[in-house]
């Protein structure tokens, strides 16, 4: 399916993301909380796949200095900031990758001669994607940790199902791709009756799922 830069329903847009900031307003406010008490704290062990996202909370420390663990928030834009470096970009890495880019560049600069960078999870990022529209239970799905995509039946079967009404052929999928808006049309109904020749819609996380109803 082809993503098309605007649909019939641009203008109702607008107002389902100022409805999905202020729902998801309600699940980051305790990001900023202290570190003892994470928002989504961090299972043990972490999942070594896990690739670094923004708003995730990541402990850094490097062995034999004194200094006390540093907390830092990866910023939107993917980065943090640590002794030295300056700022680093961590977005999309896993940990382990994060750690052998830090201890590299510790050496090349010329800071430590054996670096041991040692970066774990404080917190993770809230992963949601939002339905809405003719389903029976409007809500913010959340996605598993362990998890980079959602299948959308799966979204819409979380939020209730389809309501009587919906139109199940033409399901509406938002999402910002390098900063700008773009929006697919899923035929649902085709999953649902085994239909399909393509596999199912993958979900990312922010997407914002709507479901029109059917014009009688």
């Amino acid at each position: 399916m082809k993503p098309h830069p605007s649909f019939s329903v641009h203008r109702t847009v607008s107002r389902l993301r100022r409805l999905v900031s202020g729902c998801a307003g309600l699940l980051v406010v305790t990001l900023f909380s202290e570190p003892t008490t994470p928002a989504n704290p961090a299972p043990k062990p972490a999942n070594p796949d896990y690739r670094i996202v923004s708003n995730d909370q990541i402990r850094f420390h490097i062995t034999g200095e004194a200094d006390e663990t540093l907390f830092q928030r990866v910023s939107s834009q993917g980065e943090i900031s640590v002794p030295l470096l300056g700022t680093v970009k961590v977005g999309g890495l896993t940990l382990r990758e994060t750690e052998v880019l830090m201890e590299k560049r510790y050496h090349d600069e010329g800071y430590y001669i054996d670096p041991q960078v040692i970066l774990s999870f404080e917190s993770y990022a809230p992963r949601t994607v939002s339905v809405l529209g003719q389903v029976n239970a409007p809500f913010l799905v959340e996605f598993s940790i362990e998890r980079s995509q959602m299948g959308i039946v799966n979204a819409i079967t979380r939020a209730g199902g389809f309501t009587r009404v919906a139109r199940t052929d033409a399901v509406k999928v938002m999402r910002i791709v390098d900063g700008k808006e773009v929006s697919f049309t899923v035929n649902v109904a085709s999953y649902l009756n085994e239909t399909a020749k393509e596999a199912q819609f993958r979900l990312q996380p922010d997407d914002i799922v709507f479901v029109p109803e059917r014009i009688f």
